[in-house]
């Protein structure tokens, strides 16, 4: 099946690694303490948010998204426990079934970046040994994400992992196509995305 992947670091021919930044050890005590309880989680998210506000306060701030990793970890969870025939979010790899939609994310993206930093993003044709990938919304993942980050609605953010998993859409979907099966960098056709 021919796909589309935008990337920083793949090259023409390569395969695609899911977890290729290696983040899910970041959501994986997270979804231990889910293991544990709901209350375990919500203290662990506390304490995440306060290590937050510490590398904030000296301008390392970015390496410490607790907010990401509490919903990436509670999404698991719920994957897990409730969904295990879904693929995991964080062991699949990311596509577009079109250019339009390709477009779209490289400008909410890299948008506002340097000129510098956007040449880095490349956008492949890529052929993805998978006759089923699964698509889900990801505004239900980014609703998820805004009421952990804005009140840590440890409840609201479980119930958007269940609908997400569970194939629900929002009124304007944006929709991502994950596969953690084989894919391998085919055609670069980055020029595509330099268009205006």
């Amino acid at each position: 099946m021919i796909l589309y992947h935008m990337s920083q670091t793949l090259r023409l021919g390569d395969e695609l690694i899911p977890d290729y930044q290696k983040n899910t050890e970041l959501a994986a005590p997270f979804i231990q303490a889910l293991e544990q309880s709901v209350d375990c989680f919500y203290g662990m998210v506390l304490n995440a948010k306060y290590m937050y506000a510490v590398l904030n306060k000296f301008r390392l701030r970015e390496w410490s998204d607790y907010a990401k990793w509490a919903t990436e970890g509670a999404f698991e969870f719920v994957r897990k426990t409730e969904f295990p025939d879904s693929y995991g979010r964080m062991q699949s790899n990311y596509f577009c079934d079109n250019l339009l939609n390709c477009k779209r994310f490289y400008d909410y993206d890299w948008g506002e970046e340097s000129e510098e930093e956007q040449q880095k993003v490349h956008l492949f044709e890529v052929e993805v040994d998978d006759v089923a990938p699964q698509q889900r919304d990801g505004s239900i993942y980014d609703e998820g994400y805004n009421a952990m980050s804005d009140a840590q609605d440890v409840q609201h953010v479980l119930a958007c992992a269940r609908r997400y998993f569970a194939g629900e859409q929002t009124p304007e979907p944006v929709w991502e196509i994950m596969s953690d099966k084989p894919a391998r960098a085919t055609k670069d056709i980055t020029d595509y995305l330099r268009k205006r």
